[in-house]
Formats: C-alpha cells, sequence, structure tokens
C-alpha cells in the first residue's frame, strides 16, 4: 500500500522513486508474493489524486503488478487502472451494484473490517476478494477470523493490520491468501528491499 495520497510523503518524487527503486530491486516482483499496489484514498479532488497516482501506477503496472484505487470508483476507467478497493461496511448491494457498473473485467475488493456478515455477503455479490482489518493498521484482524474464512469460504482473503514479521507470519499460517502491507512496512525503512524480502519470507515465500 502506498500511504494516502495527500499524504505529504506522497507528494514529489520521493515516493515514486522509492516504488521504482524496490520493484527494480526486486526483478520479478511476483515472484515475491508483490501482485497488487493499492493507492490510499485522501482528501484530494480526483484530478490532484491523479496526478499523484500516474507516475506510480505507471511503475507498478510496467512490472507486473495489478494497481487498486480505494474507494476512487471514477478514475479506474480514465488511469488505466486495474481495480478498486471499496470500503464496504455494512452496505447490502454496493458490490452487486458496483460489478455491474465496472463490469467483469475489473478487479473489485471488498473491506469489511471484522464483519462476517459483510464479508459472505460481498462474497456472494461478486467481489474478487474480502478484505479483514484496517488499512491504516488500526484494526488488527484476529487470526481466528482468517481461519475460519480460510476454511469455510471460497473467495480471496485480504488481510489488513499486520505491524511486523511475527504477524504476516501468523496471518500467513492461518490461510490467508494477500496481505496487505502498510507503507510503514517498506517505505519508511533504511533498507526497503531488505525490509520487504523479509517480510515476503515471514509470509512463507521461499526466497
Amino acid at each position: 500500500m502506498t500511504p494516502p495520497l495527500d499524504d505529504p510523503a506522497a507528494a514529489g518524487d520521493a515516493l515514486a522513486g522509492a516504488l521504482d527503486g524496490l520493484l527494480t530491486g526486486l526483478g520479478d516482483p511476483l515472484e515475491y508474493g508483490l501482485s497488487v499496489l493499492l493507492l490510499r484514498d485522501g482528501a484530494l479532488d480526483d484530478d490532484a489524486h491523479l496526478e499523484r497516482a500516474t507516475p506510480l501506477l505507471v511503475r507498478a503496472q510496467a512490472a507486473g503488478v495489478a494497481v487498486l484505487f480505494e474507494n476512487r470508483v471514477g478514475l479506474v476507467e480514465p488511469s488505466g487502472g486495474d481495480g478498486v478497493h471499496l470500503s464496504l461496511g455494512e452496505k447490502p448491494g454496493a458490490v452487486k451494484a458496483l460489478r455491474r457498473q465496472l463490469g467483469e473485467g475489473v478487479i473489485l475488493g471488498a473491506a469489511c473490517g471484522a464483519s462476517r456478515h459483510a464479508a459472505m455477503l460481498a462474497g456472494e455479490e461478486g467481489a474478487d476478494y474480502v478484505a479483514f482489518g484496517a488499512l491504516d493498521g488500526s484494526e488488527a484482524t484476529d487470526p481466528d477470523l482468517v481461519d475460519w474464512w480460510a476454511r469455510s469460504m471460497t473467495p480471496p482473503l485480504v488481510v489488513c493490520g499486520a505491524g511486523d514479521p511475527a504477524a504476516v507470519r501468523s496471518y500467513a499460517e492461518a490461510g490467508a491468501d494477500f496481505i496487505a502491507l502498510n507503507a510503514d512496512m517498506w517505505l519508511h525503512v533504511d533498507n526497503p528491499l531488505a525490509a520487504f524480502t523479509g517480510l515476503a519470507k515471514a509470509a512463507g515465500h521461499n526466497l
């Protein structure tokens, strides 16, 4: 994940440069489990948001990494982005309506907090994945919830809120399909490449 795109850390070239360095260092990001970049939302208007998003989107897609917008449904098509991560909550019908609007070729993820009901509903309505936890790390996910979903449900599960390698390992062992890494875990460190590869190893990738 990026920081929210209205964050000072997302201004200028620093974030794009850091992302470029990480992707270049990895060579093939998919070998390390890096398959998606989530562009966090913020208070910018759509034009300003898209201006900050575009350099990140271009770099990620060039490396074979899909790019999702958090909630900015209207920016997916004009940007050439791959999909949207929808902060769902308890909104019956939201995923179904959005799937109809976007079509089948767009990735549609549903962030469901800790709600089993919202997650099951999102899966039934056509979400490509459901997500538990909070993107800002304020709400960690119960590993038992991850285990329940992995054993009982079909749509892929993304877990948010992992704050360190031990948490990443715990969620991976519980059955999470993907783990959303807060920007602090790879961006604000002395060696982003080493930090990311350490997290990938914690998630079970044999590097």
